[in-house]
């Protein structure tokens, strides 16, 4: 006889371990919100990949109570992630599975956790290689042919064994400003054109809460591994200082393209930066 479904409460030693792994910020990629405040209070949401109750989302009638209410089902999330989730038809089993596994990997690795050994941390960062494009393709409409794709393919690999010497530090940081910078596409703040994107300083310094001058410091570290620069955009005031993402020898702009297709992809950028999985771009 089939158990009758019940919403069961999860464990404490569940929820611990839950808060860990989840690094006290929100599973949806890209989201920087707190699940707990400074005051200790959890601000959060406990969310079911398949729900606990009958007629929930993603609801699985051949779980029994325990395995809804176990951590492998659960996760973390904002209140609006944990509405925007409630959408089945894009947000599925498999698609919250993985956004889990790839948030909580990043707090979980022991290879980033020990930060205070002196090892080289680039050498343990193992890059997968693109194939064919095709999801990425796919996602941003290029609608470009095999032969296109495929000269694509070569020049991104080269990029991405250069990339995995780069410390992870300041892969995270161009895609943060990638990812600003196609948010800011339509203002004065950004410009794209010869050699590459730039977007003002003075917005990464509200946008990320940073100083100028850090600012201006991770910019000259990405110069020489020939990722990006100090730079300036000309404005109504005169020029202003800027950090510049350089475009591929090609001229793609790869990495504002990474960030777009990011957001339409519901992927989470770190997957990028930190793991260096490009085979997510693959179909």
């Amino acid at each position: 006889m089939a158990e009758e479904v019940k919403r069961l409460a999860p464990k404490g030693s569940t929820l611990r371990k839950l808060f860990l792994k989840s690094g006290n910020l929100c599973a949806f990629p890209g989201c920087g919100h707190l699940m707990m405040d400074a005051e200790g209070t959890f601000i959060g949401q406990v969310c079911h990949i398949e729900a606990a109750d009958v007629g929930g989302e993603r609801f699985n009638e051949e779980m029994d109570n325990e395995q809804r209410r176990a951590g492998a089902n659960l996760m973390l999330m904002c209140n609006a992630h944990h509405t925007k989730t409630n959408d089945v038809s894009v947000y599925t089993v498999a698609n919250l599975r993985q956004m889990k596994a790839d948030h909580e990997r990043r707090f979980s690795r022991a290879d980033r956790a020990i930060l205070d050994q002196l090892t080289d941390w680039t050498e343990a960062d193992q890059a997968t290689e693109v194939q064919n494009l095709l999801r990425m393709d796919a996602v941003l409409a290029w609608k470009n042919n095999p032969a296109e794709l495929s000269d694509l393919c070569g020049e991104l690999n080269e990029y991405i064994a250069r990339l995995g010497t780069v410390p992870v530090e300041l892969r995270r940081f161009v895609g943060k400003v990638a990812r600003r910078a196609v948010k800011m596409e339509n203002t004065r703040t950004t410009t794209s054109g010869m050699f590459g994107t730039k977007i003002l300083i003075s917005d990464l310094k509200r946008a990320f809460g940073l100083s100028e001058t850090a600012i201006a410091e991770l910019a000259n570290d990405l110069d020489s591994y020939g990722i990006g620069d100090f730079d300036e955009i000309d404005t109504d005031f005169g020029p202003k200082p800027a950090v510049r993402i350089r475009d591929l020898r090609s001229g793609w702009p790869f990495w504002t393209d990474l960030a777009s297709f990011c957001d339409k992809a519901n992927e989470s950028i770190e997957a990028f930066t930190d793991d260096l999985d490009f085979a997510r771009l693959d179909g």
